[in-house]
């Protein structure tokens, strides 16, 4: 499932993510996906399974390898033909 979050400035969407992806911790309540409270999940296995696009781009220190595959789960033939697929093989 997907799943956007919009809103005005100051309305929570980073208080949500910051929430969801366990980087603070929420005073009560809990946080369910799929009827799994997050927090019985261990945070690797988590954050693997949760997408966020940033408005802003950004890249984390290292190779643009490791930018597009951060957890070495495909070859680089795989990551080949998507690049040539979205049309960015040539710009990299």
């Amino acid at each position: 499932m997907k799943v956007g979050v919009v809103g005005r400035t100051g309305a929570g969407k980073s208080s949500i993510l910051q929430v969801l992806f366990r980087l603070s911790d929420s005073s009560s309540g809990t946080i369910a996906i799929d009827g799994v409270n997050t927090k019985d999940i261990g945070l690797h296995l988590l954050r693997m399974n949760i997408a966020y696009i940033p408005q802003s781009p950004f890249l984390i220190q290292g190779s643009i390898r490791e930018n597009i595959d951060p957890f070495e789960e495909f070859t680089d033939e795989e990551i080949e033909k998507t690049l040539k697929e979205v049309h960015l093989l040539d710009h990299i």
